[in-house]
């Protein structure tokens, strides 16, 4: 049993982070500079698919029709397998074609843009269906299974969410329960709103299991790979959704199920990592895809500018069009930079991404939003009407701020993941003040730092000289975010999980950092190979990105001392005691 519960995944430290040091004011030049560029045959690999995408768009992608019906052919997904996108990233060996995560990204992006329903039936796949499979399993259940997804002879569903349990994924009620040899589990629960249920025939399901841990019996979760169709196994009717409305999603109700122990992917217990581990990963997927529908939004904004006429001038002639194609334009870019710099990391095979992929994932998927929101404004009437695609647009990208982790969630993890760390070593300090003579080398390497970053700062040495105000930015903000952090854990302590309002900005703050890095990075190098002059659009999108941010990062640092956060919370609190909106103009 042993053996076949060893995972297959690497074990990454997780100190090995770039985000996470700029918590202690570090910025770790070598991981983002040079700006990651994908190999030629990764390149070459991915340009042939997508010249098969866009084929296969133009003849079988019917969006608006399967949009009104609320599904699509099931037949679609077949013939998307046989052109091999639902082995992306498997290895060849397994009958993939063994992508690395950026080309991966790469495609999700192209089918993004293609159709969302379709990016989200083969994202549910392989971004989380059997990525735990993938990620973490071992070698037999790997050549048992990975074949059969990759061919899409078997589709595959990420079984989590529960009519309880949505973010809080430690509590999920579902429970597995072991036969008295050992030899297999019952599974009994429901999972609530699973992309694929209506036709998968894998399912990654993640149920809680009795261990005994230093001689005590505790619930934890485990990860087990659930074949369909099986008895005590029912899917629930079709879910109707405000969006992405061609793609499958169901309830998914579990029996009384049997499942044979080596099923399980990573051994008992071990399941609430691998879902996190997965999520993580395929947060990546859904940000790049964020990146592919923006794209088309901006070429649709720029077609109705350059085209409507309106007081004898074409509507992209005023000042607030151009603001908007502008903005649009820029943060685009600056979230393309983010993705791929991102997948870079998980291409490496050395790297904690965890804090990179949720910042990319909120900052792609509210940049989405808010490009296909003023496609529609610039669009007008016309785009509010089903006989555009525009509507639908802004339909389709709302999921993404709730789905693989809401934007709120995603927050409070970036900041006290990014506090952990600054906080160990606050304890590590307050213990070693105590005890001296054994703390002494925590002690003397915290004030070194300290003293290193008070008089020197941290320094970026390799951007562009043509983007070195840029650089000022972020030596500068890099070192208060650590300032900050120290004086919220010294003051909140352990209650600092408690602190949402704190949590938030030192996350947006983190957010604009990793994003203002990955853009530098990026400018840099295209200006390293076609100099300033071709970069002139590029610079200039930085720039605009950076003089917003720095604004953003100065006004959140204010706001950690001047705020109306106990007002706020007042107001709250009243409207729930009032049960909503309780005023009225014409009422005493």
């Amino acid at each position: 049993m042993a053996d076949q519960n060893k995972g297959n995944e690497k074990v990454i430290d997780e100190k090995n982070s770039f985000m996470k040091a700029l918590f202690f004011g570090q910025i770790r030049e070598d991981v983002v500079f040079p700006y990651p560029k994908p190999k030629s045959e990764t390149a070459e690999t991915v340009a042939m698919i997508l010249d098969t995408i866009d084929r296969f768009a133009k003849d079988r992608i019917q969006s608006r029709e399967w949009d009104d019906a609320g599904k699509m052919p099931r037949e679609i997904v077949s013939e998307l397998a046989a052109m091999g996108l639902t082995g992306l990233a498997v290895p060849e060996e397994l009958g993939g074609l063994g992508l690395p995560q950026s080309g991966y990204a790469r495609i999700m992006q192209q089918l993004a843009a293609t159709d969302s329903s379709v990016a989200v039936t083969l994202g549910a796949h392989q971004s989380i269906g059997y990525k735990a499979l993938l990620l973490f399993g071992n070698e037999a259940q790997r050549a048992k299974y990975l074949p059969k997804l990759a061919s899409g002879e078997m589709i595959a569903a990420y079984c989590l969410t529960e009519p309880s349990s949505g973010s809080d994924a430690a509590s999920i009620q579902t429970r597995a329960v072991p036969s008295a040899d050992g030899s297999y589990y019952t599974i009994t629960g429901n999972k609530l709103w699973i992309t694929n249920g209506g036709i998968a025939n894998f399912f990654t399901v993640f149920a809680k299991s009795e261990v005994i841990e230093k001689g005590e019996k505790k619930d934890k979760v485990t990860c087990f790979i659930v074949e369909s169709p099986a008895p005590g196994i029912s899917v629930g009717p079709e879910e109707h959704k405000l969006g992405i409305r061609a793609s499958w999603t169901n309830a998914v109700h579990f029996d009384q199920v049997k499942v044979p122990a080596e099923n399980i992917i990573g051994g008992v217990g071990y399941g609430f990592k691998l879902a996190m581990g997965v999520l993580n990963h395929g947060r990546l997927g859904l940000a790049a895809g964020c990146v592919g529908g923006a794209k088309n939004a901006i070429k649709a904004s720029v077609e109705q500018a350059q085209s409507r006429v309106q007081f004898k001038k074409k509507i992209g002639e005023f000042g607030l069009i151009k603001e908007k194609i502008a903005r649009m334009m820029t943060q685009c870019y600056v979230a393309e930079s983010m993705v791929y710099m991102t997948t870079s990391l998980i291409d490496r095979g050395d790297m904690d991404y965890s804090l990179e992929s949720a910042a990319s994932k909120i900052f792609c998927s509210e940049m989405l939003w808010e490009t296909v929101d003023e496609n529609l404004q610039i669009w007008a009437g016309n785009g509010y009407m089903k006989e555009y695609p525009y509507e639908r647009w802004l339909r389709d990208a709302r999921i993404n701020r709730i789905f693989e982790g809401t934007n709120e969630i995603l927050r409070a993890f970036v900041a006290l993941s990014g506090m952990q760390g600054p906080g160990q070593e606050l304890a590590g300090l307050a213990k070693a003040i105590q005890y001296p003579l054994q703390g002494l080398g925590l002690v003397t390497e915290y004030a070194s730092r300290k003293v290193r970053q008070n008089i020197f700062g941290e320094t970026i040495t390799k951007a562009h000289p043509a983007l070195k105000k840029l650089a000022g930015y972020l030596e500068e903000h890099t070192v208060e975010l650590s300032q900050q952090c120290e004086v919220l854990l010294k003051r909140h302590g352990k209650e600092i999980h408690l602190k949402q309002f704190a949590q938030k900005r030192i996350a947006d703050v983190a957010i604009d950092l990793y994003a203002m890095f990955c853009t530098l990075a990026r400018v840099t190098q295209s200006i390293e190979e076609k100099g300033a002059e071709a970069c002139a659009l590029e610079i200039a999108m930085a720039e605009s990105f950076f003089m917003k941010a720095h604004r953003r990062i100065e006004s959140n640092f204010r706001s950690m001392d001047r705020n109306d956060d106990e007002l706020m919370k007042m107001i709250a609190d009243k409207t729930y005691e009032l049960g909503g909106y309780p005023f009225d103009v014409f009422k005493a």
